[in-house]
């Protein structure tokens, strides 16, 4: 198995598996990287987990994922960047990336001269723009409990949209999220590019859930099959898609205490976070903004200004 990975002359044979490290500048050792090309001609898939380095289901799934493909019997090629924020993962660092203090989903597609955030984002952005079609792998962080779900953006050209709700809904997650991402965002960018790009949660507050991992696997799987890269049928799902993504975010610096659980049923004015001061007195009562189902919360005690403290969907 070669140690060197996209090398000029893009010399991979098929049907072999290539491991080595994706170069960005000021960051020693790169991004670990496999290519899977498989021996026979079909399409290109990226997979990226670890964009947040504490959500650590999507990374081992990846990890997994990757090892298990068979380049006997794959059609077409598959790139996995499996821990893409290393800084980040090692420093246990919730959301950013330690050296500049960015969300790296939110500074694609990057810029090749800007900070480390940047440099991560613009080499990843590199390596999907060789690819149709790309999932990005993520979890609940540190201090998030989180419903699994998968989000992709009706936005960009028809095929493209098309192509990203058939791979959301080859995932196996029952919950589809049909959202514009947020300026910066990994599939947003995807989308942008021309690219059919989901992202995929599975697992939460940081733990290293089998069930978790085991959902990231089988999803990429599935998708693989959809897609024509493994040659088995691919397996149906029902699903249910929200269209409506409101994040409810904090007002100030306090302790917060969540009143909502995650799948949770809500209406709107429930209850959804109480943040008290230091003393326990309490500073603000967060109502559910409108009627729908918990998505994702901040399990932590403290909170900061601007942090989000829970999502709400609807259909």
């Amino acid at each position: 198995m070669s140690e060197t990975l996209w090398d000029p002359a893009d010399t991979q044979p098929p049907g072999t598996r290539v491991r080595g490290r994706l170069p960005v500048p000021g960051l020693p050792g790169g991004i670990p990287a496999t290519r899977v090309r498989g021996a026979e001609p079909g399409p290109a898939l990226l997979v990226t987990a670890g964009v947040h380095g504490g959500e650590y289901c999507g990374i081992e799934a990846a990890i997994q994922f990757a090892n298990a493909l068979d380049p006997a019997t794959l059609r077409g090629e598959v790139t996995i960047l499996a821990l893409v924020n290393r800084p980040a993962f090692y420093a246990k660092r919730q959301y950013v990336v330690p050296e500049d203090g960015l969300n790296l989903n939110r500074v694609f597609p990057g810029r090749a001269d800007g900070s480390l955030a940047e440099r991560l984002a613009y080499a990843v952005m590199a390596v999907a723009k060789t690819t149709a079609h790309w999932v990005d792998l993520h979890s609940g962080d540190l201090h998030e409990a989180l419903w699994p779900f998968v989000i992709y953006s009706p936005d960009g050209p028809a095929p493209v949209a098309q192509t990203a709700r058939r791979m959301a809904e080859a995932y196996g997650i029952p919950v589809l999220v049909e959202s514009p991402a947020l300026a910066g965002g990994t599939y947003q960018a995807g989308t942008q590019a021309g690219i059919a790009a989901i992202l995929a949660e599975s697992g939460q507050m940081g733990q290293l859930e089998p069930a978790g991992v085991a959902r990231h696997v089988a999803g990429l799987q599935n998708v693989c099959r959809m897609l024509g890269l493994i040659p088995e049928p691919a397996q149906a799902f029902e699903t249910t898609t929200y269209t409506q993504n409101l994040w409810v975010r904090s007002p100030r610096d306090a302790l917060q205490h969540p009143q909502v659980r995650v799948g949770q049923a809500v209406q709107a004015g429930a209850p959804g976070t109480i943040l008290t001061d230091e003393f326990g007195e309490v500073l603000d009562r967060i109502a559910v903004p409108h009627d729908g189902r918990v998505l994702f919360h901040a399990t932590s005690l403290a909170i900061n200004e601007g942090d989000p403290l829970f999502a709400v969907v609807a259909p």
